[in-house]
C-alpha cells in the first residue's frame, strides 16, 4: 500500500465532489477572527469561497458532512453549531448559485456543563419520507451527564419541520439508516450504551441497553428488548442471507456484576424476537469483542474482532479465522473500499503501534501501514484528481492525515525464485551477525574491565594520602586539646567518608541524593578543618527528585579541586555553591566556586591534576555505553573588568 502523509495544513482538509465534475474539492474546517468558517478550494488549494459561521464549531460534538436532499447535480455542506445551549443546523449549496443557504436554523437545547458542550450529533442519513421529492436529514443526539437531548431527529429541508423520536435514555451513536426489510425504506439503528448517568426514570433507562430499531417515521419498529445493568453495549448490524433478513447483534459489558449477562452475539428477526445466539466465550474470545458485517457479492458476512479475527456462518459456527496482527489490543475498525473495486475491506488501527491494518472479506491480510493517528474517529473521504487519480484520504485527527492508494505488486511471483539466494544471503547474515556479536561481546568485556580499573583508581585519587594525614593531624589536635566531642565527631564524619568510598567501590552509578549526602559529609570534614574558611550551598531545582541515577563521585571529584585550588589560596570568605537542576532530558548538576581561578592556581600548585584526566576518561568509556553522552564543561568566571572570580564546573548527565 502506498502512503502519503501530508502536511500539517493539509492534515483537517476532507475531500468531496461538489459539483459532479468528477474531480474533488478540498473542504477545511477552521477558526477566524471572530467567525468559525468552511473553506471550499480547488485541486491546487485556490480559494472558491469561504463561508462564515455565526456560531461556534465543535468538531468533537459533530463533524461538518455531505447531502444532496433535492437530488440535482451539486452537493450541499451541513454544519452543526452551538450558542449557549441552542443547536443550529447550517446548509449550503456553494456550487448552485440559486441553490439552498440556509443559516442558523434552530433544531433544539443540548447540554452544557461548566461551559463545555457535553452532547454529539451523529448525522444517520437522508431519506424522502413524505414522497415529495425531497430528502429529509436523519441524526441522533446523545447526551452525557443528562439524558435530554437523547433522541432520533428527522428534518425536512424543504419545509423546515423537525420531527423527534420518543424521549428515552438510550444512547444511540453512530446510526445507520438500511432497509433491512427490503419494503423499499429504511430502518435507523446504531450502537447502543447504557451509562447510568440519570436516576430518574424514563422509559427505557439508561441503567440498561436496549436492543432497539426505528422506521422513518420515528416509531419503534418493535418493543426494546433490555439487557440489564451498566457498562453494557450492542452493536446492531441488519442480516441478509439466503432468504433470511433480520438482524445481528452483538453484546458487550465490562461490568463486574454477576447479574449483568456475559457477552454474546446474537440472530434477531425483523420484529424483535431471538433465533439463535453464542457465548463469545464459547468462541475463545474472552476480552472485548467488536462487530463487523461486511456486505461481499451482495450477501452479508459477519466477522468478530477480538484476539483472534473469526468469521462466522448463519448458525453462529466459525468459518474463517486469521490472527490478530496486533500484540496488544486495537482501537478503531472501519469498513471502507479501498482499492474501488466496489467490495469494502476492513481496516484495523492499532493507536499504540501506530499500525494500520487492512484485510479483505476473506480475512486475508492485504496491506499493512505505519501511521500515527489519536483515539479520535478516523474520517475518510475520496480524492480524484483532474487527472482522475483516485485516492482515499485518511484524515487521523490531531494534525495527522494521509492519502491511502492499494497498488499490486507485479514483481509478488518472482520473489519464489529468489528463495534459494535469500536463503544463502540469510545463512552469511548469521555468520556475520556471529562474528560482530562475538566482536562486540569482547569490546565490552574491555570496557566493562576499564571501568573497573578506572573506578579503583578513582577510588584511590580520592583517598589522598595529605587529605588522610592532615585529618589524622587535626583529630589527634582535638584529642591534646581535650576536645574529644569535637574529635569523636570529626572521626565519626571521616570514617562515614570512608564507609561510602568503600560500600560503593562496586558501582558505577548512585542516586543523586546519595552523591550529595557524600559531598556533604566531606565539606562537613573540610569546615572542621579549615574553621570559617569557606562556606557551602546546596541548591536543589524544581522537578528533581534526588532519585535521579549519576556517575559516583561526580560531585566530589570537583568540589575537592574547588576547594583544594580556589578557595585555598583565597585569604577568606570562601563559598562553594553546588546545584541540581532539569533541562528537558538532562541533569544539569554544577559546581561553583568564588577562588581565585584557574590561572592563578596553576602557577600555585604543584597537582598533576590526575583527578580530573581520570574523571574525563570515565566519562569517555562511559560514554561508549550511553545512547546518550555526558557531557563537562569548566567555566572560568570574571568580573566586566576581567578579574578572576572562581570557576564553574557543569556536568550534563543524560536522564533516560
Amino acid at each position: 500500500m502506498q502512503v502519503e502523509p501530508v502536511d500539517k495544513n493539509s492534515s483537517i482538509n476532507v475531500y468531496a465532489d461538489l459539483n459532479s465534475d468528477t474531480i474533488s474539492e478540498v473542504i477545511r474546517s477552521g477558526k477566524g477572527v471572530p467567525y468559525f468558517n468552511i473553506l471550499i478550494l480547488d485541486n491546487n488549494m485556490r480559494v472558491y469561497d469561504q463561508w462564515n459561521l455565526q456560531d461556534s464549531m465543535d468538531l468533537d460534538m459533530s463533524d461538518f458532512f455531505f447531502g444532496n436532499y433535492d437530488h440535482d447535480r451539486y452537493k450541499e455542506i451541513y454544519v452543526f453549531t452551538y450558542k449557549d445551549d441552542s443547536l443550529f443546523l447550517n446548509i449550503n449549496e456553494f456550487f448552485d448559485p440559486s441553490g439552498t443557504k440556509l443559516d442558523r436554523i434552530y433544531l433544539t437545547k443540548i447540554r452544557v456543563v461548566n461551559k463545555k458542550v457535553t452532547s454529539m450529533i451523529w448525522p444517520a442519513g437522508f431519506f424522502d419520507t413524505n414522497g415529495d421529492g425531497k430528502d429529509e436529514l436523519f441524526f441522533s443526539i446523545q447526551t452525557g451527564f443528562g439524558v435530554e437531548p437523547r433522541r432520533l431527529y428527522s428534518f425536512d429541508i424543504a419545509h423546515r419541520e423537525l420531527k423527534t423520536s420518543q424521549l428515552t435514555g438510550v444512547i444511540c451513536q453512530f446510526p445507520r439508516m438500511v432497509d433491512s426489510d427490503g419494503d423499499g425504506r429504511p430502518e435507523i439503528f446504531g450502537l447502543m450504551g447504557a451509562s447510568g448517568n440519570s436516576k430518574t426514570w424514563f422509559p427505557f433507562s439508561d441503567w440498561s441497553t436496549w436492543l432497539m430499531v426505528f422506521n422513518d417515521s420515528l416509531k419503534l419498529k418493535f418493543p426494546p428488548v433490555e439487557f440489564p445493568g451498566l457498562t453494557n453495549i450492542l452493536e446492531i448490524n441488519s442480516y441478509t442471507k439466503d432468504g433470511f433478513k433480520g438482524y445481528v447483534v452483538s453484546h458487550n459489558t465490562g461490568s463486574a456484576d454477576t447479574n449483568v449477562i456475559k457477552p454474546r452475539i446474537m440472530f434477531y428477526s425483523l420484529d424483535g424476537k431471538k433465533i439463535r445466539e453464542r457465548l463469545f466465550s464459547d468462541l475463545g474470545l474472552n476480552t472485548y469483542t467488536r462487530m463487523v458485517v461486511l456486505k461481499n457479492r451482495n450477501t452479508d458476512r459477519i466477522y468478530l474482532l477480538g484476539k483472534e479475527f473469526l468469521e462466522l456462518n448463519d448458525q453462529l459456527g466459525v468459518i474463517n479465522k486469521a490472527k490478530s496482527p496486533f500484540n496488544s489490543s486495537f482501537d478503531n475498525s472501519y469498513i471502507e473500499d479501498i482499492n474501488f473495486d466496489g467490495e469494502d475491506e476492513l481496516l484495523v488501527y492499532s493507536l499504540s503501534e501506530e499500525k494500520l491494518v487492512i484485510f479483505n472479506a476473506d480475512l486475508k491480510k492485504i496491506a499493512e501501514t505505519k501511521l500515527k493517528g489519536t483515539e479520535r474517529m478516523f474520517r475518510f473521504s475520496h480524492y480524484s484528481s483532474k487527472e482522475h487519480e483516485k485516492k482515499i484520504f485518511l484524515n487521523a485527527g490531531g494534525g495527522y492525515g494521509y492519502f491511502l492508494k492499494l497498488k499490486r505488486n507485479n514483481y509478488y511471483y518472482l520473489g519464489y525464485l529468489a528463495y534459494p539466494g535469500i536463503y544463502l544471503l540469510f545463512l552469511l547474515f548469521i555468520i556475520l551477525i556471529k562474528r560482530i556479536d562475538t566482536m562486540q561481546v569482547v569490546q565490552k568485556e574491555s570496557l566493562n574491565r576499564r571501568l573497573v580499573t578506572l573506578q579503583l583508581q578513582g577510588i584511590k585519587s580520592q583517598l589522598d594520602p595529605h587529605f588522610t594525614f592532615n585529618t589524622l593531624n587535626s583529630i589527634a589536635s582535638l584529642i591534646y586539646l581535650e576536645d574529644r566531642h569535637l574529635a569523636y565527631d570529626y572521626m565519626n564524619k571521616f570514617t562515614q567518608l570512608l564507609r561510602g568510598l568503600i560500600n560503593d567501590a562496586n558501582r558505577i552509578y548512585r542516586s543523586l541524593g546519595e552523591e550529595l549526602e557524600f559531598v556533604i559529609t566531606y565539606l562537613d570534614l573540610e569546615k572542621l578543618r579549615f574553621g570559617d574558611k569557606f562556606n557551602y550551598e546546596i541548591i536543589i531545582g524544581e522537578g528533581v527528585s534526588q532519585r535521579e541515577q549519576v556517575p559516583k563521585l561526580v560531585l566530589h571529584t570537583f568540589a575537592e579541586n574547588s576547594i583544594k585550588h580556589g578557595i585555598m589560596s583565597k585569604t577568606g570568605g570562601g563559598l562553594l555553591k553546588i546545584r541540581a537542576e532539569k533541562d528537558k532530558d538532562y541533569l544539569i548538576l554544577s559546581v561553583e566556586d568564588n577562588g581565585i581561578g584557574r590561572a592563578k592556581a596553576e602557577g600555585q600548585s604543584a597537582s598533576t591534576g590526575k583527578g580530573l584526566k581520570l574523571t574525563g576518561e570515565f566519562y569517555n568509556i562511559l560514554n561508549q555505553i550511553n545512547k546518550r553522552p555526558i557531557k563537562h564543561f569548566i567555566i572560568d568566571l570574571h568580573s566586566e573588568n576581567g578579574d578572576s572570580l572562581g570557576t564553574r564546573v557543569e556536568v550534563w548527565v543524560p536522564m533516560d
